[in-house]
């Protein structure tokens, strides 16, 4: 009978040992059993030639319908974009209504696994600027073409008058009325001498 109980003691504690073990495992399991993350879009240290239109977090467990946030901030950690994630599946997806800034990006966010416990993560990633289009430079004149209108005439075309006739004016070129003038003037001149040697011959003659 003695021989019995104490074979049965190092029996129980070994079930004892075991039990502490199995408790231990399945708290360890228990532990590690919060949804966790594992993929993005964008991906953790992606480099974006442009921005992307939505963020989308994937777990390997779908989390609870509340609770999630997520923040886009820049390089200096200004918050550029933030809202609550839309559940599909095991997918957070956050649509972006406005544009990312160029540069270096990170994803702050922060869910409700499917116990209920909260889970975070931070994901960086860059948009690169695209470069932008450059147009050659072009003018009014070259783009269309060049259009001569005939010069409208500034004045009218010289128009010589008649020459005058002979009779108007003479060799001199004077008007007619002077010439009458000069002959008239002469013929008095001629006059006043004749009468002159008349008067003389008289004179000589008494």
């Amino acid at each position: 009978m003695t021989t019995t109980v104490a074979a049965r003691r190092p029996a129980r504690a070994l079930t004892l040992v075991l039990l502490v073990l199995l408790g231990t495992l399945g708290l360890g399991t228990a532990a590690q059993a919060h949804d966790m993350l594992v993929a993005s879009d964008p991906a953790e240290g992606a480099v974006l030639d442009a921005p992307p239109e939505s963020i989308t977090l994937s777990f390997n467990n779908p989390p609870l319908e509340v609770g999630s946030v997520i923040t886009v901030v820049d390089a200096e950690g200004t918050t550029v974009a933030e809202g609550e994630g839309t559940l599909d599946g095991a997918d957070v997806v956050l649509a972006l209504d406005t544009e990312l800034p160029a540069g270096q990006l990170e994803v702050r966010w922060r869910v409700a696994s499917s116990d209920g416990h909260p889970i975070d993560g931070v994901i960086p990633f860059e948009v690169t600027a695209p470069a932008e289009p450059t147009e050659p430079a072009t003018s009014e004149s070259a783009a269309a073409p060049a259009t001569t209108e005939p010069a409208e005439p500034t004045s009218e075309p010289a128009t010589s008058e008649p020459a005058q006739t002979a009779e108007e004016s003479g060799p001199s070129g004077l008007p007619t009325a002077a010439k009458v003038a000069i002959a008239v003037a002469a013929l008095g001149a001629v006059a006043a001498i004749i009468v002159l040697i008349v008067r003389r011959q008289r004179t000589d003659r008494l």
